[in-house]
């Protein structure tokens, strides 16, 4: 079976593909980041990630997604690291703040390179 300590990582990598499929069918306007938007509509810090602007987009970013899950699982990181990849996740989005003249965004993309941050991060203070 999976070892337990992998579980948290492998859930976060399927809540992102899950999500960004169910997006692919909503309304990207009322998921994607807007800073103009984001002190009345919270949930855009978190749904963003599930917004793809072309097939090509979402199944590159689904390939990801699967990539860690499967990194995670062999490194079987702990779930403090799958917290800390949560936390990741609308703090990648509450950066763009700081760019207002970006209207819009969308994207795993950000979301998976914090995730192969914490792995790495973990990986080298294990090493130490």
């Amino acid at each position: 079976g999976m070892p337990s300590s992998a579980r948290a990582w492998i859930s976060l990598c399927a809540a992102a593909g899950a999500g960004s499929l169910l997006a692919w069918f909503l309304p990207a306007a009322a998921l994607d980041w807007q800073p103009a938007r984001a002190a009345e509509q919270p949930w855009r810090l978190l749904t963003a990630a599930f917004v793809h602007w072309s097939p090509l987009h979402l199944g590159a970013n689904l390939a990801g997604a699967a990539v860690l899950a499967f990194f995670g699982h062999r490194a079987r990181l702990p779930t403090r690291a799958a917290l800390a990849w949560a936390a990741a996740w609308p703090l990648t989005h509450a950066a763009l703040a700081a760019q207002p003249a970006l209207a819009h965004y969308g994207g795993l993309s950000g979301v998976l390179h914090a995730g192969v941050a914490v792995a790495a991060v973990h990986l080298l203070a294990q090493a130490g």
